[in-house]
């Protein structure tokens, strides 16, 4: 049980860094990937990156995707490893940062603000909060929200994950056997995670049908999820994570 100085602070350092995403979208815009790695005196190139999306190369100034990600997808490995620079070079944020976590959840806390931060800078606040006041929190906007604004499903996942609250997921799921393309949240499962065979997300996969209720998902409590099936993927959204087994 984290203090209530702790959990302000963690709360705190998440209001911060969705502020310097909005001011670095302001000041670069429009954002292409030029521009976005520019904006901290980068260049930018594409490379086959063995399991990893990014990397920042400070030696040679050069933010580096996966070459093998759609270009949507490698706007938000860059705007991620910018985020990395941003805060990493923020020493009130980086110590604070230090201050909230340690151990292994620092570093996955530090994850977690960078995406936080990419999704902010390309998919603003104001524009997820309205689609969610029209349609609630339904998985559909994962899809829905990239296709209109031209940005990838992950940064979608984010951005919803950050609007509907700190206790909020999203996840895309798919394969066989089902496993996690990207989650978004605080208890999203790592991605690679496998569902067991007689998972209900399952039954969304060949059925075509949602499911809307409890759900028992990897690294997670049981809670209520809306899960729907679109072009061969199930998309998650659960609004909170209280066990519903209390």
């Amino acid at each position: 049980m984290i203090s209530a100085q702790t959990a302000e602070l963690r709360l705190s350092l998440r209001r911060r860094v969705l502020q310097r995403a909005a001011d670095y979208r302001r000041r670069v815009a429009p954002l292409t990937p030029q521009r976005l790695a520019a904006g901290i005196a980068y260049q930018w190139r594409r490379a086959p990156l063995a399991g990893r999306d990014g990397l920042l190369d400070p030696a040679s100034k050069t933010i580096v995707v996966a070459a093998e990600q759609a270009p949507v997808r490698q706007l938000f490995s860059l705007a991620h490893e910018v985020m990395h620079y941003l805060i990493e070079n923020d020493e009130e944020l980086l110590s604070d940062l230090h201050e909230a976590y340690e151990g292994r959840r620092l570093e996955a806390a530090l994850e977690q603000l960078c995406n936080l931060g990419a999704a902010e800078m390309l998919l603003p606040q104001r524009s997820v909060l309205d689609s969610l006041a029209e349609s609630g929190a339904n998985p559909r906007l994962i899809w829905e929200l990239a296709a209109r604004h031209a940005v990838s499903q992950a940064t979608a996942a984010v951005a919803l994950t950050t609007s509907l609250g700190d206790d909020s997921l999203a996840a895309i799921w798919g394969g066989r056997p089902m496993s996690l393309f990207f989650g978004a949240g605080l208890c999203a499962a790592p991605r690679g995670a496998v569902l067991p065979p007689n998972h209900p997300l399952n039954e969304v996969a060949s059925s075509g049908l949602p499911h809307r209720g409890p759900l028992k998902l990897p690294g997670s409590s049981a809670r209520s999820a809306w899960a729907r099936a679109y072009r061969g993927r199930v998309y998650l959204l659960a609004e909170g994570v209280q066990s519903l087994a209390r």
